[in-house]
C-alpha cells in the first residue's frame, strides 16, 4: 500500500516539478493532492490524511512552517520536508522545533530528495509495524478481558494504554458471514472509531466480535443498516447492553450464551432474533444484576431479582419461545455460577425448560435449581486434575498465582490444564481464582472487623483499588455497600458442600 503526500508551493511550474523530480511511487508514496498557499493545504488536511508534506516555507497568506505548525496542533500526523529559495537560520531552527524530517534548499537536488524520501518511508513502515503491534496486544488483552482472563498488572496495563476513559454504554456483537462481506463491515467499522476484535479473522473463522459503543438507538440503527446492506448474507449475536467497561465480559457471556442455544439448543432460540434483543435492550429485564445477585450469593437478593425478571416477562406478555429463551439465560447463568452443582443436571433442566408451557412453569424450574443449589449437593463429576486445581487456589489463592505456576506444581501442559479446567468448571482458571478471593472477601466483610485495605491484602490483591473494581465487577456493588447491606442480614444461598468449591 503507498503512502499518501502532499505538494505544497505557490510557484505552478515548482509543483508540476515535484512531481517529476523523482518516482514516488517507486518509493512508496502517491502524489494525492498539491495546494498552492498554506490555507489551502489545511482545508484539504481537514477533510484527507496524509503521511508526508513537502513544502515551500516562503508563501502568501502562510508560511510553510506556519501551515505545518497549525496542523501539528490540530492534531494531524504527517512528517515534513520543506523548501526555500535561501538558507535562513531561524527557518531551519523553527522546522527543527516543528520535528519537521529535513530541509532542503531549492533547486532541489534529486539524489538529496530521494535519500530524504527513502529514509522517511522507512520510519512510517516501522511506525506501521508498531501500530499494528501494539493494536494487536491491544486486542489480545480486550480479547483476554472479554474472558474475564486479565490479572491485576495486565488490567491496569490495558486501561493505560486507553488514555482517557472509555464512556457507555458498551454492547458486544458477534457478526458472521464470508469473507468479503466481513472485510468491508470492518472497513466501516474502522472510520466510526468502534472496538473491533478480530477473532481468527475473516478469512479463517469468518466471523468478528465487536464491542459496540452506543445506546439503545444507535444499537439499533445499526443492527437494521446490517440487515438491510446484507441481509441473509450475515447473521449475528448481540449480548446485553452494559453501562461501564468493568462489566463488558457479562456482554459477550451473552453472546456465547445466544451461539450455544444456537448450536445445541436451536428449538430454544426465538424465531425473531434481532426483535427480541432489541425489546430486550428497551426493557427492564436486569440479567445483569441477576448474575451479581449470584455472586453475592444471598437467598433473598437472588430470588427479589428473580420475580423482577419474571414480573417483566409476565407484564409483557411475551410469547412461550421468547419466555423460554430467557429462562435458559438465566440458567446458564445460574450453572456458570454454580458448575459442581449444576453439572448432572444441565441437560435434565434444558428439558424442563423446553417443555415448560407457562411463565410460572419456567420461574418454579429455576427456582428449584436455586433449591438444589442450597439444599441438595450433588455428586462432583469433575477429572482429578480440576480437582486438584481447585485445592491448589483454596490454600494459595493468597498467593500470586498464575495458570502455569499450578499447571508446573501438577506436572501438566498449561494449555491442555486450562482448557479442561474452563471445559468442566464453566470459568478460566482467572475467573476461578478471583470468585474464590472475592467469596473469602465477602466472609471477612461479613464476619471480621478488618478494613478494606486489610482484606485486600489478606486475600491476595497487591492493590486496594482493583480489589475494589474486582469486588464490585463480580458483585455489583462495593465493598462497603455489601458489608452495610448484609451485615446482619445474609442467607448464604450456596450449600456447605458447595462452599467448599468456592
Amino acid at each position: 500500500m503507498l503512502h499518501k503526500a502532499m505538494l505544497v508551493d505557490d510557484e505552478y511550474m515548482i509543483l508540476e516539478g515535484l512531481k517529476q523530480i523523482i518516482s514516488w511511487q517507486e518509493l512508496g508514496f502517491e502524489i494525492v493532492a498539491t495546494a498552492r498557499t498554506g490555507l489551502e493545504a489545511l482545508d484539504y488536511l481537514s477533510r484527507h490524511p496524509v503521511d508526508l508534506i513537502v513544502s515551500d516555507i516562503t508563501m502568501p497568506e502562510m508560511n510553510g512552517i506556519e501551515m505545518v505548525g497549525e496542523a501539528y496542533s490540530r492534531g494531524y500526523e504527517f512528517a515534513a520536508i520543506f523548501l526555500s529559495g535561501y538558507q535562513e537560520f531561524e527557518y531551519v531552527k523553527e522546522g527543527i522545533r516543528l520535528g519537521v524530517k529535513d530541509y532542503l534548499v531549492k533547486p532541489v537536488d534529486q539524489e538529496e530528495l530521494i535519500e530524504i524520501v527513502k529514509k522517511i518511508q522507512q520510519e512510517l513502515k516501522e511506525k506501521q509495524h508498531r501500530k499494528e503491534q501494539e493494536q494487536l496486544y491491544s486486542e489480545n488483552s480486550i480479547v483476554r478481558w472479554l474472558n474475564d482472563d486479565l490479572n491485576e498488572h495486565d488490567f491496569f496495563e490495558l486501561m493505560e494504554s486507553f488514555g482517557t476513559p472509555i464512556q457507555g454504554p458498551f454492547t458486544v456483537i458477534k457478526i458472521l458471514s464470508e469473507a468479503d462481506q466481513l472485510l468491508a463491515i470492518i472497513q466501516q467499522l474502522k472510520t466510526k472509531n468502534q472496538r473491533l476484535i478480530i477473532t481468527g479473522g475473516p478469512q479463517q473463522d469468518q466471523q468478528i466480535t465487536l464491542i459496540f459503543q452506543g445506546d439503545a438507538e444507535k444499537l439499533k440503527r445499526f443492527l437494521a443498516d446490517l440487515k438491510r446492506q446484507y441481509g441473509g448474507r450475515v447473521a449475528f449475536y448481540t449480548g446485553e447492553t452494559i453501562l461501564d467497561w468493568e462489566n463488558v465480559y457479562e456482554s459477550y457471556e451473552k453472546v456465547l450464551q445466544i451461539e450455544e442455544l444456537n448450536n445445541f439448543y436451536p428449538d430454544l432460540l426465538p424465531n425473531q432474533k434481532l426483535e427480541l434483543v432489541e425489546n430486550l435492550n428497551e426493557q427492564e429485564f436486569s440479567f445483569l444484576v441477576f448474575n451479581k445477585s449470584l455472586m453475592i450469593g444471598d437467598a433473598k437478593t437472588i430470588q427479589q431479582e428473580l420475580d423482577k425478571i419474571f414480573e417483566e416477562v409476565h407484564s409483557q406478555h411475551l410469547q412461550p419461545e421468547n419466555a423460554r429463551y430467557i429462562a435458559f439465560l438465566l440458567f446458564t447463568d445460574i450453572s456458570r455460577q454454580y458448575p459442581t452443582a449444576t453439572k448432572v443436571i444441565y441437560e435434565e433442566t434444558i428439558q424442563k425448560i423446553r417443555q415448560s408451557t407457562t411463565v410460572y412453569q419456567l420461574k418454579q424450574v429455576l427456582e428449584d435449581v436455586l433449591h438444589m443449589v442450597s439444599e441438595q449437593p450433588v455428586e462432583k463429576q469433575i477429572s482429578e486434575a480440576t480437582q486438584e486445581v481447585i485445592e491448589l487456589v483454596r490454600m494459595d489463592y493468597t498467593q500470586d498465582l498464575t495458570l502455569k505456576m499450578v499447571a508446573d506444581e501438577l506436572h501438566l501442559n498449561a494449555v491442555y490444564l486450562g482448557q479442561l479446567f474452563k471445559k468442566e468448571m464453566h470459568s478460566s482458571f482467572s475467573q476461578y481464582l478471583n470468585q474464590v478471593r472475592i467469596k473469602k472477601a465477602q466472609q471477612l466483610l461479613l464476619y471480621s472487623n478488618q478494613n478494606i485495605n486489610e482484606i485486600a491484602d489478606e486475600i491476595g490483591y497487591n492493590n486496594t483499588n482493583y480489589f475494589s473494581k474486582m469486588f464490585k465487577k463480580l458483585n455489583g456493588i462495593t465493598p462497603k455497600e455489601f458489608r452495610e447491606q448484609y451485615f446482619m442480614d445474609y442467607s448464604n444461598v450456596n450449600s456447605e458442600e458447595e462452599n467448599k468449591w468456592l
